[in-house]
């Protein structure tokens, strides 16, 4: 079913997913992705929970929510906030979440990656799950996730890593592991390391 809606409409349901086939997809997206994701969460939280006592997290293109509600569950987690510009996965988001929206442990807003609606150096953690392909300005993107990142905070990007000659190798936008390293490490990232996953690429960079 996930292969359906991706290879029939990947850029109107990638990107924005919209009405009743967004909505649907949003949920068959929690529910494939949630244990996955939970265990990649966990990796990248332990380090922070031996140093940190307070962590403000932001995820971007929240999607469903389902990383929202996983981060938000770990103690160390001051607050978690969540941006998508699709209206309906801010409502799905939102219901997933809300009795941590209820309590001020998570805030998820309407928002564009490319204007960050938050303070500078606002995080410790900002993460992309499954999203970098959809933005349509990446070096204005990474500035702005650049801007709102604390001195030594780290950025996440988790993105399917498909083999090639595949119908998802020609839509992702970086191809191997030199070109995730060199957009990060072009855009005022430093110690860029790449790990996998499955089928999946987990990259880390930390602001200079």
């Amino acid at each position: 079913m996930e292969e359906h809606f991706l290879e029939n409409d990947l850029k109107t349901i990638g990107s924005k997913p919209l009405g009743l086939k967004g909505l649907l997809a949003g949920k068959i997206m929690n529910i494939i992705h949630a244990d996955f994701y939970r265990n990649i969460i966990n990796e990248i939280i332990i380090p922070y929970e031996k140093n940190l006592s307070e962590i403000n997290i932001l995820d971007i293109g929240c999607g469903g929510g389902t990383c929202i509600e996983s981060f938000s569950k770990h103690p160390s987690v001051k607050k978690v906030y969540g941006i998508d510009y699709s209206e309906d996965m801010v409502k799905l988001s939102c219901k997933l979440n809300q009795n941590k929206i209820s309590n001020g442990n998570v805030d998820i807003k309407l928002a564009d990656v490319s204007n960050l609606p938050f303070e500078n150096n606002s995080f410790e953690i900002i993460t992309a799950f499954d999203t970098i392909n959809f933005w349509p300005d990446q070096k204005m993107a990474i500035s702005e996730i650049l801007r709102t990142l604390k001195q030594d905070g780290c950025f996440f990007i988790i993105n399917a890593f498909p083999k090639e000659g595949t119908k998802w190798f020609d839509f992702v936008k970086y191809k191997n592991e030199k070109e995730y390293k060199k957009f990060l490490s072009s855009n005022g990232f430093s110690d860029v390391s790449c790990v996998f996953k499955k089928n999946t690429i987990i990259v880390q960079g930390i602001k200079l």
